[in-house]
């Protein structure tokens, strides 16, 4: 067991470094992985998470937007001393974009990624052509995870076994991550898990989404840190943010309220909220995904030149 997640855990470095680059800025090393042409994207992932993370802006790309999705501080080869609070990461963003020769780009910010792409926005507003906000945390986030879950779940071994477990149980395995992160019927978690294990294109989604779980030890220090600053979280900088704003969110999303959404779009001066109707946690798998894609499509070609 040990030697077979150990060569698996070897390859997947390997496939995870192929895919990105490590940019050195004025705050520290950021890993980076891009794709496409300016006008960019530049992509808050969440947690745990990365680069690999990128596919939640595939929309984005397909529609002729570019994509920068860095790593943030502390989630693989980004060292968390290259920014450790909210106000930083925005910072070491900035500094990436300095480094790229971009100067202007539209965060988009995704669960964890939340509140890091908000103070983006407000602290860099010259660099902040639109802000993408998508089931983001912008309140206070203090989950109680049971120390039997820590350690069965958030582990090497736990989180490779929960791949393996989804390469040989797919519908299974969807049908828990709904259960958690979902709020509907248990009838309407088991309609979409059987949706998505029948659809080739939403399966492999999923599969990524398991996969940024991976290996747990080279996120660990990001997401322990995003458990401490999502839990000291006051007020986010809201009336700062001067560009546009879509703040799209799941009336069924078990993991970040919804009333994140209705706080972030009614504070901020230039936002729209996008109510996704018995959207769970991930948006791209849950029922009205093209409707909310689409939106963010026509949002950005609206507001980006």
């Amino acid at each position: 067991m040990a030697l077979g997640y150990a060569s698996w855990r070897g390859r997947r470095i390997e496939e995870l470094e192929r895919a990105s680059e490590v940019v050195e800025t004025a705050r520290g090393p950021v890993e980076l992985a891009r794709r496409g042409q300016a006008p960019f994207v530049l992509l808050f992932h969440g947690g745990p998470g990365g680069h690999d993370q990128g596919f939640a802006a595939d929309a984005l790309l397909r529609a002729g937007f570019g994509v920068l999705a860095p790593s943030r501080p502390g989630y693989l080869r980004t060292p968390l001393e290259s920014g450790r609070t909210w106000q930083e990461q925005a910072d070491a963003m900035a500094a990436l974009l300095d480094a790229l020769g971009v100067d202007r780009c539209s965060p988009y910010g995704v669960s964890a990624g939340g509140p890091a792409a908000i103070s983006f926005a407000a602290r860099h507003p010259d660099r902040a052509a639109a802000l993408l906000l998508a089931c983001a945390v912008t309140q206070r986030y203090a989950p109680e995870v049971p120390a039997w879950a820590r350690a069965l779940f958030l582990s090497g071994a736990g989180t490779w076994a929960q791949l393996l477990l989804f390469d040989s149980f797919p519908r299974f395995t969807v049908r828990q991550l709904l259960n958690q992160e979902s709020t509907l019927p248990a009838s309407e978690n088991a309609r979409l898990a059987r949706e998505i294990a029948e659809s080739p294109a939403k399966l492999a989604l999923a599969r990524q989404l398991v996969a940024t779980l991976t290996p747990y030890d080279l996120r660990r220090a990001g997401l322990e840190n995003d458990l401490v600053q999502l839990a000291a979280i006051e007020r986010l900088p809201f009336e700062d943010v001067r560009c546009p704003a879509l703040v799209a969110h799941g009336t069924a999303d078990a993991d970040v309220p919804f009333a994140d959404a209705e706080v972030a779009a009614r504070e901020m001066p230039k936002a729209e909220l996008l109510r996704v109707e018995n959207g769970w946690h991930l948006l791209n798998l849950s029922d009205g995904a093209e409707d909310f894609e689409r939106a963010q499509v026509e949002f950005l070609r609206k507001h980006v030149s």
